[in-house]
């Protein structure tokens, strides 16, 4: 593999994105001061004498740590005053689906309560006078911001699964255990202080806390026994943020092993450098022929089966893919198979033997675990490469603040550096649409993928890891004599029945990369429609007991190790290129690179079941259902019609980074398929009690036919046209020339790459690509001039953050190629044209603290 070319910025003068003003921001509404301040000043009482006599009830301290929501409609209070002014923790900050705002907000004591209340009393008699807490005009906006103050109710504190159980009066009887979040504001010393109330508030039965809580940077996460009484005083506690039942019991589709007289050659001996990445599941067998020789370092933070092999097969199926990739593609004459990745074992499941499904220890939490394995591989192997292939199925993401799971693997994503791979979950028992045809049954299967059945689990939400999902390998089932025959629900390279679909937290892409996972047929007997696992639809892999080397598998936990695999390879690549180790930014953006479609037509054609809207939104559905597509190793790691461009740097947000990408003319005359596509990674602080979660917005335009002194004007005639507006008060002024050349340069030079900037500018991870046939390309050709594009990029805060670290790091890869055979030297022509940059032998990285 030839090297990706680093390239160098444009040296432009220090110059700030200018954003055309918004007059539709959302103004505090009129009140009338004495009726509201009134009906606020009853509800403060209300909520605050219901938490305080709950807390009398079951014993515990009823002056420290008070919750209570604040909803506002049309305009938001200012979350700064909320907390630098009257010193309110914001544990949570959500767009309710009507519109309003609600925010959950912890007083530190009754007496902050009290402030709280006389700013109320100033702002409902319009004192301007009393100024020692809050300004005139702050009391003015916040209280008229308020629509009404409650406590958190129980039901908003009960997880999906809990509910449904609730609803359905199927609580086990006696004692059980459950999940609990509870709200925290970051300050350790708090935390004996709230497990003493937690536990004060089960009392001294056999209801218990099981273990100390786990530190989040905005909850605690712990876990309980409880029975039905004790669970109600959980759900009517304040401090509790979510309970829920533990992840369940997943069954695993029951399938049949692939043929014992399948011997292959080993050949798996790798080198002490080769590339490697860890398995964070249900253990790893190595006494499998494949796998002997291939494990590094292994370690149980299980500890229930008291060894690292696996009992389930999960984590062997799963570590099988990290290593050997695509286990179709081997030496087939030789029966000959090469691994190309090394692994670490880290064991966090254990096998249930009722099931025989991998299952976490109900006495510990698997957020806790999953950390421990991958801080100890970090720290103790230099691992930068993880793969999780598990989540809490109960807890389905429908929108709100980012889930606890996937908030710690964010933390740890940005505080290590890593790349953490995650499945985005399956669903088990998906409906069974009425069909009429065999393709009327693959539509209805493929629509009900948007339903909200199918969304993202915990933790496939998060916004630093990489999402994988599953599209299928096979199309036809193995049939059998005197067996009914199997109908196939997706052909090859469709999204798999069982995938779970995106968006993610603020509406970023998830997931973020598709691979093959399997497929699933229905099968009918006695005129009963039902689903059937069929060998031949399963993904291969490897087996975890000596009679066979390979066995067969379903679900999306068999397309992130795809995923997981090419990404160890290419880390170690440019770790040889670069002489030091890659930050996860950058192996991510050459990742989105490379990605494309297997299957671009269905998955365009593909409508929500029940839309009854005008207009398709054909490019979100995709983005949902697929991401940005198959990540393509070849792309990744051939040079001859494949060459990558790549940089990494640092923004000061709001400011403007530039990149001029030169475009051969004999790559936009092939009379061929040709791509450029630009991937994006960084990786902003996260707050979980945020609405916004991502701290900082980072995004990048493409622009076409276009010098840097014309762009630069045109963020001095948008500087101009702002200020106009500014000085006029939003009153009519004539900026007819401003917005006329406002306008005609938006026409005229933003570059036809899709999506467009708005589409994923909520992503950590972005991908835009522009796409041409044979006789396409004329689009970028730039009269006398030679082609070339300029890629922009910039950001801004969305809200401040403690650990925030200034300028915000990210990397750029972008990646020409095209199908021919035909060689145009397109890897010596971008060399000759476009600034290289000279990388230093050591650069100093700033280690990020969470």
């Amino acid at each position: 593999m030839e090297n990706h070319i680093e390239i160098a910025k444009v040296d432009i003068r220090s110059i700030e994105y200018v954003f055309r003003s918004n007059p539709n921001v959302a103004r505090p509404p009129q009140r009338n001061r004495g009726g509201h301040g009134s009906t606020l000043k009853t509800e403060l009482s209300n909520a605050v004498t219901s938490i305080v006599d709950n807390r009398k009830d079951i014993g515990i301290d009823a002056e420290n740590l008070i919750v209570l929501q604040l909803i506002s409609a049309e305009a938001a209070p200012s979350v700064d005053i909320l907390q630098n002014k009257l010193h309110l923790v914001l544990v949570e900050e959500v767009k309710n689906t009507d519109g309003t705002m609600r925010f959950v907000v912890q007083f530190a004591s009754k007496d902050d309560i009290a402030v709280f209340e006389h700013e109320r009393s100033l702002w409902e008699s319009d004192n301007p006078d009393d100024t020692d807490v809050l300004t005139y005009a702050q009391r003015r906006d916040l209280f008229a911001c308020i629509e009404n103050i409650r406590p958190v109710s129980p039901e908003d504190r009960t997880g999906r699964g809990l509910s449904d159980a609730i609803d359905n009066d199927s609580l086990p009887e006696g004692l059980f255990i459950v999940d609990i979040d509870v709200w925290f504001d970051g300050d350790i010393t708090k935390r004996n202080d709230i497990e003493g109330q937690i536990k004060n508030a089960l009392g001294t039965g056999s209801s218990t806390l099981l273990g100390d809580l786990f530190v989040l940077p905005n909850l605690l996460l712990g876990r309980a026994k409880v029975n039905r009484f004790t669970l109600e005083v959980l759900r009517k506690l304040d401090l509790i943020a979510q309970v829920d039942f533990p992840i369940g019991v997943i069954s695993t589709e029951q399938c049949e092993l692939y043929s014992a007289d399948f011997v292959p050659t080993v050949d798996n001996e790798l080198a002490e450098n080769a590339p490697k990445a860890c398995v964070v599941d249900s253990g790893i067998f190595s006494g499998n022929p494949l796998l002997s020789k291939i494990i590094i370092a292994e370690e149980d933070f299980d500890l229930t089966e008291d060894t690292t092999a696996d009992l389930n097969g999960h984590g062997t199926g799963v570590g099988g893919i990290v290593a050997y990739g695509d286990l179709t593609d081997y030496d087939k004459e030789n029966r000959a198979f090469s691994p190309l990745v090394r692994l670490f074992n880290g064991k966090v499941m254990h096998n249930d033997n009722t099931w025989n499904t991998p299952v976490f220890d109900e006495n510990k939490r698997p957020e806790e675990l999953v950390a421990s394995a991958i801080q100890y591989f970090h720290e103790n192997y230099n691992c930068r490469v993880f793969n999780l292939s598990v989540g809490f199925e109960s807890r389905i993401y429908n929108g709100g603040r980012q889930m606890a799971w996937a908030s710690l693997l964010d933390a740890l994503s940005r505080e290590l550096d890593v790349v953490i791979v995650v499945s985005t979950g399956n669903v088990h028992s998906p409906d069974v649409p009425v069909f009429a045809s065999r393709k009327d049954l693959m539509e209805n299967i493929r629509n009900q993928l948007l339903s909200e059945e199918h969304h993202l689990i915990d933790p496939a939400t998060t916004a630093l890891g990489i999402t994988v999902g599953s599209i299928t390998r096979y199309s036809e089932p193995e049939s059998f004599p005197n067996r009914p025959t199997p109908l196939s629900v997706g052909n090859i390279g469709y999204p798999s029945a069982f995938t779970r679909t995106g968006e993610g937290v603020g509406g970023g892409i998830k997931p973020d990369f598709v691979d093959y996972g399997g497929n699933i047929a229905l099968s009918q007997m006695a005129g009963s429609t039902s689903w059937y696992s069929n060998r031949a639809l399963n993904e291969p892999t490897l087996n975890n007991t000596t009679d066979r080397v390979f066995k067969g598998w379903q679900g999306t936990s068999f397309a992130a190790p795809h995923v997981t695999h090419i990404a160890a390879r290419l880390q170690y690549a440019l770790f040889k290129q670069l002489g030091e180790e890659p930050t996860a930014n950058l192996i991510r953006a050459l990742l989105a690179s490379s990605a494309k479609y297997v299957q671009t037509d269905w998955l365009n054609d593909a409508v929500p079941v029940g839309f009854s809207g005008k207009t398709k939104q054909t490019q979100d559905w995709r983005l949902r259902l697929s991401g940005y597509g198959k990540v393509d190793d070849s792309t990744l790691f051939t040079d001859r019609n494949h060459v990558t461009l790549f940089s990494e740097d640092a923004l000061d947000l709001r400011q403007i980074h530039l990149y001029k990408i030169p475009i051969p003319i004999e790559f936009l005359k092939l009379n061929t398929s040709k791509r450029i596509a630009i991937g994006f990674a960084y990786n902003p602080p996260t707050r979980l009690s945020r609405k916004d979660y991502i701290a900082n917005s980072l995004w990048f335009e493409v622009l076409r036919r276009l010098d840097v002194d014309k762009l630069l004007n045109y963020f001095d005639a948008l500087r101009k046209y702002n200020s106009e507006k500014r000085k006029s008060g939003g009153a009519n002024i004539d900026t007819s020339q401003i917005d006329g050349y406002i306008d005609d340069f938006a026409k005229k030079h933003p570059a036809p790459f899709k999506p467009g900037s708005t589409e994923i500018r909520n992503s950590t991870l972005q991908q835009r690509v522009w796409e041409k046939g044979s006789r396409g390309g004329s689009d970028l050709l730039w009269e006398d001039n030679d082609p070339f594009i300029h890629v922009l990029v910039t950001g801004k805060a969305k809200f401040s953050h403690p650990d925030e670290v200034i300028p915000q790091s990210y990397a750029l890869a972008i990646t020409f190629s095209y199908e021919s055979e035909e060689d145009i030297q397109l890897r010596q022509k971008l060399s000759e044209q476009v600034k290289i940059k000279q990388r230093e032998q050591v650069r100093i990285r700033t280690q990020v603290q969470v």
